[in-house]
């Protein structure tokens, strides 16, 4: 299917890409199918573009560029919501905020992103029992000077 997009023009993408949200993203009730693409060469992030809205698109992480022990702990209702037997076969990814002002770029780590490849299923969840903050400043990180230099990249070309 060709997909009008706000950020990347029009793009062609192959059914079998397209992840379907087994519950949506929070304030993004009616939207379930996404779609990743990739981020600048060589960064952690990606894009989760909607295929049911052109104008919206997500710039998710991989968690464990920020926090090197960050860790997803979900229950078996959620696991086989998602179709997997453990953790490992999920891609775990957060969503990123970047404002005007570059020094308030954050993510969400307590509601992470999962996505389960293999049957392109996804869903965001909230990490409940966690001390992961909802608003993660990446200037704040320790070793986060790259991390935060490829969100703005990956903003600035938007």
């Amino acid at each position: 299917m060709m997909l009008d997009t706000t950020r990347f023009g029009t793009i062609e993408v192959q059914d079998d890409a397209i992840i379907t949200f087994t519950q949506p993203i929070l304030g993004f009730q009616q939207y379930r199918r996404f779609v990743l693409l990739p981020g600048p060469d060589g960064s952690t992030l990606k894009w989760l573009q909607s295929t049911e809205s052109g104008e919206l698109a997500f710039i998710l992480t991989d968690p464990r560029a920020i926090v090197p022990d960050y860790e997803v702990r979900i229950g078996a209702q959620e696991m086989a919501e998602l179709a997997v037997s453990t953790l490992d076969e999920l891609d775990v990814y957060t969503l990123v905020v970047v404002p005007q002002d570059r020094s308030q770029i954050r993510t969400n780590l307590k509601a992470p992103i999962l996505i389960n490849p293999k049957q392109r299923l996804g869903k965001q969840t909230i990490l409940e029992r966690s001390k992961y903050p909802i608003q993660f400043y990446l200037a704040q990180a320790q070793g986060s000077g790259r991390e935060s230099q490829e969100v703005i990249n990956a903003r600035s070309n938007a």
